[in-house]
């Protein structure tokens, strides 16, 4: 099988944040996070540095590429690859339908930086049997990856645990790249808690754009007018913390006291 060449007619396209990755040892950290023999969704492969790597160890992987340039040149791979499958489009707006029809175990991806809020929200809303193994700018991933408590805590760090527990794997600097970024990467894994969460993502996800709407404010005022003091103290909360001071079952005991489900 031959490996995609990154030559002049691959040339980063700026419009869709594209930085390619160079790195072997990122590579193979990416590559191995998933188990030889399961199924894969990756999201936008470019010219296949994390591709070719994943698809010598998955059953099968689609991959969704908006770039016409990379879906025609993965299409014209399929007959190579027989475990490959191309989705040509927008990943905010095919990744549900993909996922739905695929059923991956796994969803791996070098995401674009200039959607990595609302492409997160989105992944985190799939129950995946395996996991992802992500890569986000540097403090995209340490947000992500917050602990309650700390500044840079917010909705996306709530979010991914409703489903998972995510770990950062490795930080990797902009020579990891060509082109080479402005920013640090970091490389996440979200794997599966096993916990039946108590209440819906969607639900979670409207208590959480709420609640984190003005940091600022005491998660009271945030909810004033539908939650009492006397609400949050009756779930165990103190009114007067701030958002990100509330862990993943804080905003869980909000959202099913605002009767949400």
């Amino acid at each position: 099988m031959s490996k995609p060449t990154h030559d002049g007619k691959f040339r980063a396209n700026k419009a869709l944040g594209q930085h390619f990755l160079v790195s072997e040892k990122a590579i193979r950290t990416i590559a191995e996070a998933i188990p030889v023999g399961e199924s894969a969704i990756e999201i936008g492969p470019g010219p296949g540095a994390i591709t070719t790597s994943v698809l010598a160890r998955v059953s099968q992987l689609t991959i969704i590429e908006k770039d016409d340039r990379f879906a025609q040149f993965w299409q014209e791979k399929t007959n190579e690859y027989p475990n490959l499958k191309v989705a040509h489009g927008d990943v905010m707006e095919v990744l549900s339908d993909v996922v739905a029809t695929d059923n991956p175990q796994w969803i791996v991806g070098n995401l674009p930086y200039n959607i990595s809020g609302p492409l997160t929200a989105l992944l985190a809303s799939f129950s995946l049997s395996g996991g992802m193994v992500l890569m986000y700018q540097k403090e995209v991933g340490q947000r992500i990856t917050a602990e309650s408590g700390t500044k840079i805590y917010g909705g996306l760090s709530v979010l991914v645990r409703h489903f998972y527990e995510p770990k950062k794997l490795i930080v990797l600097p902009p020579g990891a790249f060509n082109p080479p970024p402005k920013v640090h990467s970091m490389v996440i894994r979200l794997l599966p808690h096993g916990r039946a969460p108590k209440c819906s993502y969607e639900a979670l996800q409207k208590t959480v754009r709420q609640g984190f709407a003005h940091r600022r404010k005491t998660i009271y005022n945030q909810f004033r007018g539908q939650l009492t003091q006397e609400d949050y103290l009756s779930i165990g909360i103190d009114p007067k913390k701030r958002p990100e001071q509330l862990d993943y079952d804080d905003w869980v005991r909000i959202t099913l006291k605002l009767g949400k489900v």
